[in-house]
């Protein structure tokens, strides 16, 4: 009986809840989804997985693994046994006194198995991996002790792997050695075997802090932050071109009836068409750069809009417009001194409704002609499935519409504190702003 009064406090019919239990809702309804991605990611149900760092072939396997590879316990232990088992015969033939013999080309690609590591290490360049002369030296070095591999190192059977290698590369210099060297054993980082796409809330912030704060290389890619402002160009010109087109149109559309039959009938016939279909022909007329991208933005907006702003329009309370007419105003002072400012606080909830409208149309127009924005990111990566690339560029596209939509929210109050009567948006809840 003593929880009645507090649970009526939650649960009353068209009565809005206090500053308090509003804030505490709208914080759960974020950490709600992150608190049940997080239990699915971290969640111990999850296998151990292998992901290779050194890599190695043999005889011995089906399959040939490469750095970068995933692999279940059971098979990366029957890689490693396969690689010993390798090393151990050349040992053998050695201690007999009969070592095995290989082309200088079979050493050359085992020297290669270092090379992942060493351009991680920062031993090597990425463009020397043929370069066998380097990677000699490298070998030679990493036995010496003269390099550092704090960033990725070797396991203590692959050092000694190392020096005994590298004292046959010292002893037949500058020839290549005919006798077989010993094969790196396999390394790798143990990681959870998850789904591809359920990628740890961890992993993507941590991408997304390193895209956030990414530095512009020589080669030319763009950075995180480049192709976001390349998104924010695209949706908001073509979003204002759609407005400058659908605000008069739909005003005259509310107020002339001529003006309404002439043109909502092809307009609402348009806005059941996809516009995605004309991409091709927005390529042919406005090449492959940002322009289809715009229109496609415009196109995809402006059907609505004209439909909303012109139905806001019409929903004007029509005793302000006989008001006005026993006053004797014009046709030009009805529309511009009683419709227009009667209609301004709703036609700004559309703009604001519409605004939002216009993010949905985004990825599908930056994929038009030379990909361009956070769509380029999410479709190059997604198709490698590298999601925890993906996600950030996901996030970033929903936490601008989100905070865009409350700061127009917060805006709203006050450009019209005569009509918004709420509580206000994310912004008053969280920091109990007053405005007005």
């Amino acid at each position: 009986m003593t929880k009645a009064p507090s649970i009526r406090k939650w649960w009353v019919v068209r009565r809005e809840l206090d500053h308090s239990r509003a804030t505490l809702l709208m914080t759960a309804s974020f950490l709600l989804p992150l608190l049940i991605w997080s239990v699915a990611a971290y969640g111990p149900w999850w296998k151990v997985a292998h992901q290779v760092v050194i890599s190695g072939e043999s005889d011995e396997l089906q399959n040939v693994y490469v750095v970068g590879d995933t692999l279940s316990t059971g098979v990366w232990e029957e890689f490693q046994k396969a690689i010993e088992s390798d090393n151990a015969e050349v040992l053998e033939a050695r201690k007999a006194g009969l070592p095995l013999v290989v082309s200088g080309r079979q050493n050359k690609k085992m020297l290669r198995k270092l090379f992942p590591l060493a351009v991680k290490n920062g031993w090597l360049e990425p463009s020397q991996e043929i370069d066998d002369e380097a990677l000699r030296e490298t070998w030679i070095m990493v036995a010496q002790g003269k390099l550092d591999d704090a960033k990725e190192g070797l396991s203590e059977e692959n050092r000694a792997i190392v020096k005994a290698n590298a004292e046959l590369l010292e002893k037949y210099r500058p020839e290549w050695p005919e006798e077989s060297l010993l094969k790196l054993v396999p390394q790798a980082t143990e990681q959870v075997k998850r789904p591809v796409y359920l990628v740890p809330p961890g992993a993507v912030a941590v991408s997304f802090w390193q895209g956030l704060n990414a530095v512009k290389t020589q080669e030319g890619k763009k950075t995180l932050l480049e192709r976001y402002a390349e998104s924010w160009k695209t949706i908001v010109l073509g979003f204002l071109l759609a407005i400058a087109v659908a605000v008069p149109l739909g005003v005259m559309a509310g107020v002339y009836d001529f003006v309404a039959k002439l043109f909502e009938p092809f307009v609402n016939f348009f806005s059941y068409m996809p516009a995605p279909a004309v991409g091709v022909v927005l390529m042919a007329i406005f090449g492959l750069d940002f322009g289809p991208k715009i229109m496609l933005v415009f196109l995809g907006t402006l059907p609505s809009a004209i439909l909303m702003i012109s139905k806001t329009t019409r929903g004007l309370d029509g005793a302000l417009i006989e008001a006005a007419q026993t006053l004797g105003a014009n046709q030009r002072q009805l529309v511009f001194a009683v419709v227009v400012p009667g209609i301004l606080p709703l036609l700004y909830k559309d703009l604001r409704l519409l605004f939002g409208m216009a993010w949905t149309w985004l990825v599908i127009a930056e994929l038009l002609g030379f990909k361009s924005g956070l769509s380029e990111v999410i479709d190059t990566h997604g198709r490698r499935f590298q999601f925890d690339i993906v996600y950030p560029a996901i996030l970033l596209i929903g936490l601008s519409g989100f905070f865009m939509d409350q700061l127009l929210g917060s805006l709203e109050r006050i450009f019209f504190p005569w009509v918004v009567q709420t509580k206000g948006g994310i912004f008053r809840q969280i920091f109990g702003l007053r405005m007005g």
